[in-house]
């Protein structure tokens, strides 16, 4: 892989996005180790502080990554380097763009990580949210669900087994999470006042309301398929979207 000569801004072509595409970048981070100097000197000063608060070096590192490819990846869309990029956090801690950085064509995103994996979702004029999670064998889906999910949902996760169970532990999980990030509602919404509806077969989801049985039809979901040991769902608010895929050490750095 080639270093990263220009991290702000590269004369590499992005795919187009038009406002029926939603894009989704998918980073290891185990393939930017050696730009994580050059990511770092993108963040603004208050990251680069929120890094250093970090008590362990693997941490503060998979933050300076992450916060560093975001940036990265938003500069490529709204034309400007990607130290000038300002953010402003709604009232439940949704990032979203803001000041010079909002572009015309209204960009929105999210972001998420977890272990050495992060997910970037871009949008232009629609909400989006994005939740990875890498599988963890000690996580007791059955007590998890039971105690945050819909009943219908929790008595799925019930039924199955062995690994099937924890599987659907986290599609579930995922789709409730990037579900309330694209809303930007965090967990003022219980887990529980919503499920998430799978078709068979299908990766894409409805949500519907458990109070009221409504559907929320200003809203889809659908799972991504990631890394063997990763789960990753994306959320994108109306209707008549399609995914493309993109990697950030392919699509991204060349």
């Amino acid at each position: 892989m080639s270093g990263l000569s220009s991290p702000s801004r590269d004369s590499s072509p992005l795919p187009a996005l038009s406002r029926q595409d939603v894009h989704v970048w998918f980073c290891r981070f185990t393939r930017h180790e050696d730009q994580r100097a050059a990511l770092a000197a993108l963040l603004s000063r208050d990251e680069q502080t929120r890094a250093a608060r970090f008590a362990f070096d693997r941490d503060r590192h998979r933050f300076i990554l992450s916060h560093g490819v975001l940036r990265a990846i938003l500069a490529r869309y709204v034309g400007k380097e990607a130290t000038q990029i300002e953010f402003a956090t709604g009232a439940h801690g949704k990032p979203a763009l803001s000041g010079q950085s909002c572009a015309a064509q209204d960009i929105q995103f999210s972001l998420s990580h977890s272990g050495a994996y992060a997910v970037v979702a871009v949008a232009a004029g629609r909400a989006v949210g994005v939740d990875v999670e890498v599988r963890r064998p000690d996580v007791d889906a059955l007590k998890l669900a039971e105690r945050f999910f819909a009943a219908g949902e929790a008595q799925q996760i019930i039924q199955a087994q062995g690994d099937a169970q924890e599987r659907l532990f986290y599609r579930s999980w995922t789709a409730k999470e990037a579900y309330l990030k694209g809303r930007g509602v965090g967990l003022s919404l219980g887990l529980d006042r919503f499920e998430i509806l799978f078709d068979d077969g299908s990766p894409l989801a409805y949500v519907r309301m458990t109070d009221s049985g409504a559907l929320d039809m200003n809203w889809q979901v659908q799972s991504l398929s990631l890394a063997d040991d990763v789960s990753g769902a994306l959320a994108v608010e109306g209707q008549a979207w399609q995914v493309r895929m993109c990697d950030s050490s392919t699509d991204l750095f060349r």
